[in-house]
């Protein structure tokens, strides 16, 4: 319930904004346009927690009412976000001008008008442009990662990573098979799924089904993310269980390695567990520590060693223990890139693409879905990584 009230702040903030910027839209039918619209937007988020779906799951028929919530829920954000300032500026020069009025400075206060009403207009549009984007499907990435002293049996490795799927309202079983089938495609060595696999655990059969669909040589390793720990991990759990009791070539690692030989060489694959921290950084970093100090422990000091970790902040540790590369998601990416800048690359140290530390790589990937379909500039991806001998 509290994304519902932040939901609802955001619906007032928005309100408020153009009842004071955009005057004409507050009048007649066009007011009433706007609450129905706004009534539908919000409905749309109330009526799955209400019957008891739950947010992160929406009966088909519902998704494009879904969708057009999350385009005027983010328009509702823009518009508060951008028209604080616009307000502020407007009440700034009326309690500038009571008592005895100055000059009016026509040319400045037309300017404010009119930036007052392209503002909806243009969130509209950015809204609009940003659910396109992330509604219209994953590209298929190559990414080359050169590493000093490769194994000669490893240069042309491949791996294929998928991560932060979000299979919910907005992602189907449907759409991480499509993924599956391109890493099936690309003829990879082995595929990965760093975690953020599932919202909605009513769709965990299909979903697992879909990751089982691998045909790789090595199989699929899979980790846990933040989303698994969330929205039901007893059943994530028993499900990659039931799909092992199966045969399945599916197997996921918390805090524990798993050993793969290829032409003779030995890989050994390190999963990691999601260090579920609150809003304490301290003891996520405890709990970091902890998952390197069970994960790594053992192994052969001539075993490649290859790090799968939900949370990219973990390469750090991961290099400190031998791993040359190290695979992550979490991030999204931002979501939202200009010019191919990130443009929220504030908020993690390590937010999208390639990183190095000595002779360990970093990966972080813009994700493969998304738990809400906004994006501009970073579009999801399947990610295939080829190993070179630098």
């Amino acid at each position: 319930m509290g994304r519902l009230l932040v939901l609802l702040f955001v619906y007032l903030g928005a309100y408020l904004v153009l009842r004071r910027l955009w005057p004409g839209v507050m009048r007649g039918w066009r007011h009433g346009v706007l609450l129905g619209l706004m009534g539908l937007s919000f409905a749309a988020w109330l009526m799955p927690v209400l019957t008891g779906y739950g947010l992160h799951h929406t009966p088909a028929p519902l998704v494009p009412v879904k969708l057009f919530s999350v385009i005027w829920s983010i328009a509702a954000l823009l518009v508060m976000l951008l028209g604080l300032p616009l307000l502020g500026m407007s009440l700034w020069g009326e309690r500038r001008r009571q008592g005895v009025p100055p000059p009016v400075n026509l040319e400045r206060r037309g300017l404010l008008v009119k930036a007052g009403q392209a503002m909806p207009v243009l969130a509209v549009g950015a809204s609009s442009v940003g659910v396109v984007g992330g509604s219209l499907g994953f590209t298929v990435r190559e990414v080359e990662v050169k590493l000093r002293g490769l194994p000669a049996a490893l240069d042309g490795f491949r791996i294929g990573q998928i991560t932060d799927v979000h299979v919910g309202p907005f992602i189907s079983p449907e759409y991480l098979r499509g993924a599956v089938d391109a890493m099936n495609a690309a003829g990879v060595d082995l595929q990965v799924m760093t975690g953020d696999l599932i919202d909605d655990v009513n769709q965990l059969d299909d979903t697992l089904a879909a990751l089982a669909a691998t045909t790789a040589r090595h199989g699929m390793l899979a980790i846990l993310g933040n989303h698994e720990h969330w929205r039901g991990l007893e059943e994530v759990l028993g499900g990659y269980e039931a799909l092992a009791r199966r045969g399945a070539p599916v197997r996921l690692l918390v805090d524990e390695t798993h050993v793969l030989e290829h032409e003779g060489q030995r890989i050994r694959v390190v999963g990691v567990d999601y260090p579920m921290s609150g809003r304490s950084h301290r003891v996520r970093d405890e709990r970091m520590k902890e998952s390197a100090e069970t994960s790594f422990q053992g192994g052969n000091p001539d075993d490649f060693v290859l790090c799968l970790s939900h949370h990219p902040d973990f390469f750090s540790y991961a290099a400190e223990r031998g791993a040359r590369l190290t695979l992550s998601g979490h991030t999204h990416g931002g979501q939202v890139a200009f010019l191919g800048i990130p443009l929220f690359g504030f908020a993690f140290k390590h937010m999208l693409g390639r990183y190095r530390f000595r002779d360990s790589h970093l990966y972080v990937s813009g994700g493969t879905g998304h738990w809400l379909p906004f994006r501009i500039g970073i579009p999801p991806e399947v990610t295939l990584l080829t190993l070179r001998s630098a």
